[in-house]
């Protein structure tokens, strides 16, 4: 065996070696894929460092392809050690382009997770923050409700505390037992024959008209809210009565108001001279 058959050996045992090393970072990138696949956004980041450091190495392992790729390319030019070894060295070559192509797949594949992991750290980011804003609109709610009961209650109290105040307020001064020096009340209303009943009677005279105008009050604020609704329905700012139809005065027909109540042009030119014979001349808007 001479010389350059050695060189044979030895190219050709590196390029087997490498091939080795890239299946073997297939099988493992192939592993870190089905472990992100599982994981998600919940892999550790240590997974994430191994697919960099994987990618650093076949760089690295690519420009040493690219090295050896251009020595056997310059021993195939020289014909006193490629003579009998050509197809050999071919054969290596094939070899460490298919190395190459191997590096650079599996580095595209390498940013891939890495762009994924983004990605799916992202969402999971996104998630949280929705759930986090939906919590706090939560809260939110539930605290503008206990701030509506509390406000129910107090409203409550104070309506029963001023219907009842001016009833405490007559209780209270004809509750004092001041009297004369004879003894007798100071007070006529106390020596009454039929006082007590006086007091009940004013006192339920009192809370008759609290109710009426409580009544009132709610029918009013009802029809108001009843009549807001409506407004709304039908059409918001623009469902009211026109500003035209409320500047119309003294009797005069407003073109507008014509066209708002349904009347076609056609229609509206053949009454306009009946119109204007009976009502005067037209408002213009």
């Amino acid at each position: 065996r001479r010389a350059d058959f050695l060189v044979y050996m030895v190219l050709d045992t590196t390029t087997d070696e490498m091939m080795m090393i890239m299946r073997a970072y297939t099988a493992r990138l192939s592993w870190l894929e089905g472990r992100f696949g599982i994981l998600g956004a919940q892999s550790p980041r240590a997974l994430l460092f191994e697919v960099v450091l994987v990618r650093r190495q076949l760089h690295v392992v690519s420009r040493r392809v690219r090295g050896s790729s251009r020595a056997v390319k310059k021993f195939i030019d020289d014909r006193d050690i490629a003579s009998g070894l050509t197809a050999y060295l071919q054969d290596i070559i094939e070899h460490l382009d298919e190395v190459s192509d191997d590096c650079e797949r599996l580095g595209g594949k390498c940013m891939a997770l890495c762009e994924a992991y983004d990605r799916a750290v992202d969402k999971e980011r996104d998630r949280r923050n929705r759930v986090n804003t939906e919590q706090v609109k939560k809260q939110e709610v539930r605290r503008a409700a206990q701030a509506d009961r509390q406000n129910n209650i107090l409203f409550l109290l104070a309506v029963v505390t001023t219907i009842f105040a001016p009833v405490q307020f007559l209780a209270g001064i004809y509750g004092m037992n001041f009297q004369h020096p004879d003894g007798t009340p100071s007070m006529p209303e106390l020596v009454w024959h039929n006082g007590y009943s006086f007091f009940w009677a004013l006192v339920l005279g009192y809370f008759v008209l609290c109710l009426m105008i409580a009544a009132c009050v709610y029918m009013c604020l009802r029809r108001r809210q009843d009549k807001e609704d409506d407004f709304y329905v039908d059409g918001g700012a623009g469902g009211g009565d026109s500003p035209a139809r409320e500047n119309s005065s003294n009797g005069q027909l407003d073109l507008l108001d014509l066209l708002e109540s349904g009347e076609s042009k056609i229609g509206f030119i053949i009454e306009a001279p009946k119109y204007r014979d009976r009502q005067g001349s037209f408002s213009h808007a």
